[in-house]
């Protein structure tokens, strides 16, 4: 039964009882039969389900061995370690970011070259209600701003299923871990590559993938966007395919130069009305967006913009090419 039928049923527990009616029934009791519920015991409150093989990883566990992981990484390189920055905790899901002392990238324009520091570092999330599997990705904190975002390391790498056997998990753990350690100069690489990519709104509206990428970051960017600017999506509608098109791009072109303005705050307009800057860059358009997800009402919200703030980022530069 789908979680978005249950949201849309307004009367006060009947979600609830339509889930215990279906858990009730004697096709769905067999169906799950090798599934095992994950309770919140204070609450005697289900938050999960998982299967018979599910690998239980506690939070407290997880903890000790990230903390043990980054302690060896401190011993084998001195001085190149990393230093707890935040930690967020969503229900049973808890994220952890550590920050090393590497710091990389330069700003340029009319004004000269200066350091545009950001620093490098790791996240770690778990999920002990099964929804997820624990993941290790890239954190990056852009000290100009304050701003933060989490950028996903390659699929192949960063994830460890709870399952199979519980002796193999902690070594696939650390396999994974060393794995996204030995491959963090390819985010280096990313954020040279964001500052040399010029922000042209006209440019990344022809690139559909990019520009679908960029207004999926926070959900209905541009129908709030044309909505608080008075511009009309449905005008090219009755247009010819040539046409619509070509008018589909004025359209998104004129929503993304508007994305600063309308989602930016104090540090973003320092970028994008400074007059000291030449233009501004694809790097400065991502952190439009992770500058907005600090003020993001719930952790959940946060952590979700600048998921998708990095993986915005991870595009550009893997299609640098292209741009």
């Amino acid at each position: 039964f789908r979680f978005d039928q249950l949201k849309k049923l307004e009367k006060p527990s009947l979600a609830t009882d339509v889930i215990n009616d279906l858990i009730g029934q004697s096709d769905v009791r067999q169906r799950l039969a090798d599934q095992h519920f994950v309770l919140d015991e204070t609450k005697n409150t289900i938050i999960g389900v998982v299967s018979e093989s599910y690998v239980t990883y506690q939070n407290v566990n997880f903890l000790k061995d990230i903390q043990s992981y980054l302690n060896q990484e401190q011993e084998l390189f001195p001085g190149d370690g990393f230093e707890f920055r935040e930690a967020y905790a969503v229900n049973t899901e808890l994220t952890l970011r550590f920050c090393s002392h590497h710091h990389h990238g330069t700003v340029r324009g009319r004004g000269g070259s200066g350091e545009d520091k950001t620093i490098i570092g790791l996240e770690f999330a778990n999920s002990m209600e099964g929804g997820k599997s624990l993941r290790v990705n890239y954190f990056l904190h852009r000290l100009v701003c304050s701003n933060g975002m989490m950028v996903p390391a390659a699929e192949s790498i960063n994830r460890i299923n709870h399952s199979g056997k519980r002796e193999t998990f902690e070594f696939r753990l650390k396999s994974r871990f060393d794995e996204v350690i030995r491959k963090i100069d390819h985010v280096k690489e990313m954020i040279y590559d964001l500052g040399d990519i010029r922000f042209d709104p006209t440019m990344f509206a022809r690139n559909r993938g990019l520009a679908k990428r960029v207004f999926g970051v926070v959900p209905a960017t541009k129908q709030l966007i044309a909505k608080q600017k008075g511009i009309d999506l449905q005008k090219s509608k009755h247009l010819n395919a040539e046409e619509r098109k070509k008018a589909q791009i004025e359209i998104d072109s004129r929503i993304l130069e508007l994305i600063p303005d309308c989602f930016g705050g104090e540090d973003s307009a320092k970028v994008f009305q400074s007059n000291w800057r030449d233009s501004a860059t694809a790097f400065d358009l991502v952190n439009v967006f992770t500058e907005y997800a600090k003020g993001a009402e719930t952790s959940r919200e946060r952590l979700e913009i600048e998921q998708k703030a990095g993986e915005l980022a991870k595009y550009i530069s893997d299609n640098k090419k292209k741009l």
